[in-house]
């Protein structure tokens, strides 16, 4: 199994594991070389203390008759007298004297097959040498070995288990948040997270998931809204078509089925609008920035469209002035910013209610421009404008026509520009939308 698909326990209980057999390994290496030394010390010393307890109290030699002691063959002592004879020998293992005769000090010394050490000390004309071969030291390290390494691999078992507690413990937090995420459903609350004090490292990702899962709470409300007010719009033209369909050509006066056919159409050019703009605004809300960008002439651009909003201004007994500073241009969408400012100028055409003049203004200037759509109507309460932009909102006593999703697609754009609208009383009563754009750089 890779390491990279474990969970985040197992993989730290891994990785403690290697890193205690390292560890314990290399204790281990440690441990016996210095417990090796210490035998050796310890055995050393021991041969200092024989050669000068020798010469402190002599040494009788041993009786013939008497049995052998233990450590026969591992501890030898010689004496020769001043004139080199060896005046005091122990039988080693072998038979023999012990290691030949060696200079005053310290001496490890090969003989009979074995590695010995020697300590030889010269006082009053003897010369004492005391010899332990190297065979009685290991036997005597190996009799302790396995203790050490019982202890070693106790301590290390034991770490193991501390740090498993302590990784149990320090990724508490993230089982109950992986606990808290299968649990609950972060769309049907906006706070599905529980609020608790989380470590430091988790709290900027609990933060983010508790933002996520507002944001996605919230377009899961907005869509809901957006399906329901799409129904109530639908609802009301298809009924009035249905009506029409059905009364069309059952009466005799032509009059009469002219103004159903005129209904007719009326009710499809709503629903054809209103299929338009959903479009627009699904479109938009998928695009992270404009989906192109380049120059154009703002006369040659809304040359097309300004005959349409005055047609449409003169059937509500109002007209449009334009206002455009000369050879102005527009960096941006061309098509999007179209159906920004189209949406805009025909709210504000439906929702002028007097006979002055809608203007549509705009100033630039190096970093960008600003659309100044001014009418004389009844305005909009403060309460109310930020709701305008959420799609489906509309002013209180609004035109029939009115679908609420103008405002919505004008913001949508205005962001993908890099602007915003924003809407303003205008002096003397009704409403002024101003829409800030930014250039972007050209590519």
């Amino acid at each position: 199994m890779r390491l990279a698909s474990l969970s985040l326990r197992a993989r730290l209980m891994r990785v403690q594991w290697l890193a205690l057999l390292v560890t314990g390994a290399l204790c281990g290496v440690v441990s016996f070389v210095l417990t090796w030394q210490t035998v050796n010390e310890q055995r050393d010393h021991t041969l200092e203390q024989v050669a000068q307890s020798v010469i402190r109290h002599g040494l009788e030699s041993e009786d013939s008759n008497e049995p052998d002691p233990p450590d026969k063959g591992q501890f030898t002592s010689q004496i020769w007298a001043e004139d080199g004879t060896l005046a005091y020998p122990t039988d080693t293992a072998e038979g023999d004297d012990g290691p030949p005769r060696q200079q005053p000090g310290w001496h490890r010394v090969e003989w009979r097959g074995h590695t010995w050490h020697v300590y030889t000390v010269a006082q009053d004309g003897l010369t004492i040498q005391v010899s332990q071969p190297n065979q009685s030291r290991s036997e005597a390290f190996w009799q302790i070995a396995p203790g050490l390494a019982s202890a070693l691999v106790a301590v290390t078992l034991g770490l193991y288990a501390l740090l498993h507690l302590a990784a149990n413990w320090s990724l508490r937090p993230v089982s109950e948040l992986r606990e808290q995420l299968a649990q609950n459903d972060p769309l049907q609350a906006h706070h599905p997270l529980t609020q608790r004090p989380w470590p430091e490292d988790l709290l900027p990702l609990v933060n983010t998931l508790h933002t996520l899962f507002t944001r996605l709470g919230d377009a899961r409300l907005a869509q809901q809204h957006l399906v329901a007010r799409a129904a109530h719009e639908f609802r009301t033209p298809l009924a009035a078509l249905k009506i029409h369909a059905q009364l069309l050509g059952r009466s005799a006066d032509p009059s009469h089925n002219d103004r159903h056919r005129t209904h007719v159409l009326h009710a499809i050019d709503r629903m054809t609008r209103l299929v338009d703009q959903l479009l627009k605004l699904a479109e938009y809300d998928a695009m992270p920035e404009a989906p192109s960008t380049e120059r154009f002439g703002v006369a040659g651009w809304l040359a097309p469209s300004v005959p349409v909003w005055q047609t449409l201004a003169s059937a509500h007994g109002t007209h449009l002035e334009l206002d455009l500073p000369p050879g102005a241009q527009l960096t941006g969408d061309p098509q999007a910013l179209m159906a920004m400012l189209d949406n805009v100028v025909h709210n504000a055409v439906l929702h002028s209610g007097s006979a002055q003049a809608i203007r549509v203004a705009l100033i630039t200037d190096h970093q960008g421009a600003t659309w100044h759509i001014t009418d004389h109507g009844t305005g909009i309460a403060p309460a109310l404008r930020q709701q305008l932009g959420q799609g489906f909102v509309s002013m209180p006593g609004t035109h029939a026509e009115g679908s609420g999703l103008g405002l919505a697609i004008a913001c949508k754009v205005a962001a993908l520009h890099g602007g915003e609208l924003s809407l303003h009383d205008t002096p003397g009563g009704g409403l002024t939308v101003r829409i800030r754009l930014s250039f972007p750089p050209m590519a």
